[in-house]
């Protein structure tokens, strides 16, 4: 787990800012070991108004020390809805989710080589990744472009215009990848089980039946929110209903 970092950022920023009296607390006392003092001083920051994706972070930090890994991962997420390119946010947050103990089944994997890349690069690269090497395939294209329009040999001109393909392909794939995280980002309604575990009945009652029990950490999709209680999904094979008390919403 990477140590505590951007406290001097956030508490400078502060200055220039809406000040929360409990930011220098939270700071030393996390700085102290007391992560429990910590994260409520921070979480009262929270409760009052201030946002900050370096707040969120450094509570996510001091929840996860207090070990209340759905608190962590919440805060996290929070965080990088502020900055979804920042490395740290995502490092930590990767590293709470290893921790979770229900897992979405994963597909089997694809032969499709062109599919395979596709699904590796959604998954395993971040948005700032993703960015960075469409810039440099842009680039790359058009050097071979102007190359190609330069050259007086046949043979050159078909082999630029044969690499070419390719590379604009996975700039398509890139690209296609990078639209649907900032669509999700912006559509896509997130929750976290912040209970040590969550009861995922029929309906809306705690009559209904009980079809599934989530535990801490758990990442969810929020359907819509209603007298209490979360509609939720998981998968293809979760779809029901949790109290708002055991889910806490990223948005």
């Amino acid at each position: 787990m990477k140590k505590l970092l951007l406290i001097f950022s956030l508490l400078t920023s502060s200055l220039f800012a809406e000040s929360c009296k409990t930011l220098f607390t939270g700071a030393a006392a996390y700085k102290a070991g007391d992560f429990t003092s910590a994260a409520e001083a921070w979480q009262n920051c929270v409760d009052n108004g201030y946002q900050n994706g370096d707040l969120y972070y450094n509570l996510g930090n001091a929840y996860f020390r207090e070990n209340r890994l759905g608190l962590a991962i919440l805060n996290y997420e929070k965080a990088l809805r502020f900055d979804p390119t920042n490395d740290d946010y995502e490092y930590n947050l990767k590293f709470a989710r290893s921790m979770t103990k229900d897992k979405v089944e994963e597909s089997e994997d694809m032969e499709n080589p062109i599919l395979n890349f596709a699904f590796e690069a959604h998954h395993v690269l971040s948005e700032k990744q993703q960015f960075i090497g469409i810039l440099i395939l842009v680039w790359v294209i058009f050097f071979l472009c102007i190359v190609r329009v330069l050259s007086a040999n046949p043979k050159v001109k078909t082999a630029l215009a044969a690499s070419i393909f390719p590379i604009a392909l996975i700039l398509g794939i890139l690209a296609c990848s990078v639209g649907y995280k900032v669509y999700k980002e912006n559509t896509y309604s997130l929750g976290v089980v912040i209970a040590e575990t969550a009861d995922i009945t029929s309906g809306p009652s705690d009559k209904d039946q009980t079809l599934n029990m989530l535990s801490e950490g758990t990442e969810i999709e929020v359907l819509s929110v209603k007298d209490g209680w979360v509609h939720v999904r998981l998968g293809e094979k979760i779809n029901g209903f949790a109290k708002i008390s055991e889910v806490g919403i990223v948005k």
